[in-house]
């Protein structure tokens, strides 16, 4: 069986086509074709010229047929000979070509009004809805503190998935396993428009996504801004998950975030790097976010003393700088990849003064959902091991909670950031084992689980 010849649009070579203007033969693509009569062109110029063309046709068929019978009854009125008639032909016809041309402006105009350059909307041609491809990291909006980022999505494996950046065709793969992703996309400084496309075998071209990101540092006014809910206008969700000390319940919790095709953001601490580099590995292989927790864990604030977040004596800025770069050199050496700008306070010790130091050094802090009572905080308290504690809560009514909060009549879960645990001290009843019916309860109910960085970017 012999391959079809792919043909390439004349004004954009990296788009495929199978369409061509029916008045001048142009191989054009979907950004480019305008259609007219249930015909496709390339300009509204080669549409005037098609149109023209057929009102010509029109009318000398037209007058070789009927314009005898036409003309018949002025023969004797005006007592015109027959050579007349063809006069009075060619008057009826060019009365009849100016009511037409006429017609065909105003068509022109209107068509004018919708394709006028600058307002075209881009076609989408269908494709196989079996199984539809779709870019799911980067999220579309969002601000980059890296000039190279990775993108990534599924795809049928015969598919050819192009990436272009400001029009221009940076790359081109086919998918492995039905998902592609293409490394280290170079972003220059400013706003980026970055266009996934996918080439089927018949060499139709849809558009995946359209990513317009904006690269630069985040200002020090952003940065001291701490979040702890994102957007209430999404039915979205994050899983975050501390790593201190112990990763014995990690893998688990990794086996279940990639059996339901979850991605989540882990603060991680310099220690719990330096321990279990494996693991990290691995968070990072599979998609995750990774944030700072600090090199040792340390109280930062006195409020084991005294439940107030004054700045503990002996925690200074250049403390808190060592703690968080060290960390992140930690990460990088044995990712090869930078950390998230997020940090995540020890016992979520923090003040104003803390917060700022650590803005200064390019972090933001990502806390989590609070509210009144246990029902409306976002902490699991996974880590409580005493049954006898007043705070301990066991798996079932920690799923419940979740999961509860989401039903809420105003605005659910919507932006709620969910805080767990990779370590635990428990001998059972372990709340990272029901992570599945948790993560199926809230796909039922129409939220969606994202990254704390997705959380922030999607408007």
């Amino acid at each position: 069986m012999t391959k079809k010849k792919v043909i390439f649009c004349e004004n954009h070579p990296d788009i495929a086509t199978s369409d061509s203007c029916e008045a001048c033969g142009k191989n054009i693509c979907y950004n480019c074709l305008k259609v007219f009569a249930g015909h496709t062109f390339c300009s509204r110029q080669c549409i005037r010229r098609y149109a023209l063309d057929h009102i010509r046709q029109f009318i000398i068929n037209f007058f070789k047929t009927t314009g005898w019978i036409l003309t018949w009854p002025l023969h004797g009125l005006l007592r015109i000979q027959k050579w007349r008639g063809l006069e009075w032909g060619l008057v009826l016809g060019l009365a009849f070509s100016i009511y037409l041309n006429f017609q065909l402006k105003k068509g022109l105009d209107s068509l004018r009004s919708v394709v006028e350059p600058g307002t075209e909307q881009e076609a989408v041609i269908d494709m196989d809805d079996s199984s539809p491809a779709k870019v799911f990291s980067p999220a579309e909006g969002g601000m980059v503190q890296s000039n190279r980022i990775d993108i990534s999505g599924e795809a049928e494996e015969n598919w050819i998935i192009s990436l272009s950046r400001d029009d221009q065709l940076i790359s081109a793969k086919l998918p492995e396993k039905g998902t592609f992703e293409f490394t280290n996309v170079r972003l220059h400084r400013g706003q980026n428009q970055l266009v996934v496309r996918a080439l089927n075998q018949e060499g139709r071209v849809v558009v995946l996504q359209t990513l317009n990101l904006r690269f630069g540092p985040p200002t020090l006014k952003y940065l001291l801004s701490e979040v702890k809910r994102g957007p209430l206008s999404r039915k979205r969700v994050a899983f975050t998950f501390d790593g201190g000390a112990e990763d014995n319940a990690a893998n688990e919790i990794l086996d279940y975030l990639k059996a339901e095709n979850v991605k989540s953001t882990f603060f991680l601490t310099g220690r719990f790097i330096q321990q279990y580099p494996q693991t990290v590995r691995r968070i990072v292989a599979e998609g995750h976010e990774v944030g700072n927790h600090t090199l040792n864990h340390p109280h930062l604030t006195t409020y084991e003393k005294n439940r107030n977040h004054e700045t503990l004596s002996g925690v200074t800025r250049d403390k808190l700088y060592n703690e968080l770069n060290k960390t992140a050199q930690r990460f990088e050496c044995v990712t090869k990849k930078k950390m998230a700008g997020l940090w995540r306070a020890p016992y979520g010790e923090r003040n104003s003064e803390i917060l700022k130091w650590a803005a200064e050094a390019g972090y933001k802090h990502i806390a989590w959902t609070v509210g009144r009572g246990w029902e409306e905080n976002m902490d699991t308290l996974d880590w409580v091991a005493d049954k006898n504690s007043k705070v301990y809560h066991s798996a079932d009514e920690i799923a419940e909670k979740i999961l509860t909060y989401a039903d809420n009549k105003n605005d659910g879960a919507n932006g709620v950031i969910i805080l767990m645990h990779l370590g635990t001290n428990r001998k059972d009843d372990y709340p990272h084992k029901k992570l599945p019916d948790i993560f199926k309860g809230l796909k039922k109910k129409g939220y969606e689980m994202v990254t704390v960085s997705e959380l922030l970017s999607m408007k």
